[in-house]
């Protein structure tokens, strides 16, 4: 992919916090081969040095420098110790870490504990790094003015859509789109001293090892109203960064890779910036009028199947 005026890796330094697995490694990968310094944060070592020695055969020059580190992001300690033992601060910081299959099911059948973990490993583990990152690049100024630093934060189709069995995953999702609009206009405070551009991207389903091991336990619903493997439209991961990265260098603040995510994004925006005016308030109009006939069938689909579960306990 071509660097743009938004967007240039090419001799950067990067750090994807979650890059050893799905979409951080894809990520990881494409950067690598346009240029960027890429180092990859995780909590597993095994799966940290695999990706590293990956990625070491994709550079583009000897001098690139490519690293991995075994943080947890959910520890706000480490994460700091991280940041503060960098030689310098990252120009970019893509956030990817999360997911859902531990804690995936219906409200009242998953644990406390669950819940928190979820908001953990998605929500706090996304702010606790963002947070660190940003206050140093408040002490750290870029030497020229006109370089522009990048946040990236990842939420997901689910920050606009509740589907049941997504009760502890989807809240975690609409948080981290609600830390990334408000960061987007604060770091605004900033502008005379340096240019800090926040981004969040929205991929919907991504077929990688985790969506499988998430189908485990889904409830069966959850599985109707989203549809299968086969038939519900998703994409494999390097597509999924492929999409991202070109969303960055067209200087999107809000990243969509798919028409539905983009129809309940515009359906959902509120006072958001719109990257494209004309087209984002069309797609709005539209999912205005879409969007309520599949809340009917979804909901009508819901009642069904408690209907059909409280017949089979009644038996």
């Amino acid at each position: 992919m071509k660097q743009s005026k938004h967007f240039d890796v090419r001799g950067k330094s990067v750090v994807i916090a979650g890059g050893s697995k799905g979409l951080g490694r894809e990520l990881a990968i494409q950067l690598t081969t346009q240029g960027a310094h890429v180092t990859i944060l995780a909590r597993s070592p095994g799966p940290l040095e695999e990706t590293r020695q990956e990625l070491l055969s994709h550079t583009q020059s000897p001098d690139q420098v490519i690293g991995a580190s075994a943080v947890d992001l959910t520890d706000p300690k480490q994460v700091q110790d991280f940041i503060t033992s960098l030689p310098a601060p990252p120009s970019i910081l893509f956030i990817v870490a999360g997911g859902t299959a531990a804690q995936v099911g219906f409200f009242a059948n998953i644990t406390t504990e669950e819940i928190k973990s979820c908001m953990d490993q998605n929500y706090f583990a996304a702010a606790y790094i963002a947070h660190a990152c940003l206050r140093r690049w408040l002490k750290e100024p870029p030497s020229s003015p006109t370089e522009k630093r990048h946040l990236i934060f990842t939420a997901s189709t689910a920050a606009f859509l509740g589907f049941p069995g997504y009760a502890a995953y989807a809240p975690t999702k609409a948080a981290t789109r609600a830390l990334a609009d408000t960061l987007r206009q604060e770091v605004l405070l900033y502008r005379s001293q340096q240019d800090i551009r926040v981004h969040c991207a929205f991929p919907g389903t991504i077929y990688t090892g985790a969506f499988y091991q998430e189908q485990i336990r889904k409830p069966q619903l959850l599985k109707e109203l989203e549809g299968t493997a086969e038939n519900k439209g998703g994409l494999t991961a390097p597509r999924v960064a492929e999409l991202t990265l070109k969303g960055l260098c067209e200087g999107r603040f809000f990243i969509t890779v798919d028409s539905e995510t983009d129809l309940l994004l515009n359906n959902m925006r509120g006072p958001s910036p719109r990257d494209r005016p004309v087209r984002d308030w069309i797609v709005g109009l539209v999912a205005s009028l879409v969007w309520p006939v599949y809340r009917w069938q979804f909901d009508r689909k819901t009642v069904a199947y408690g209907k059909e579960e409280m017949s089979k306990r009644s038996d």
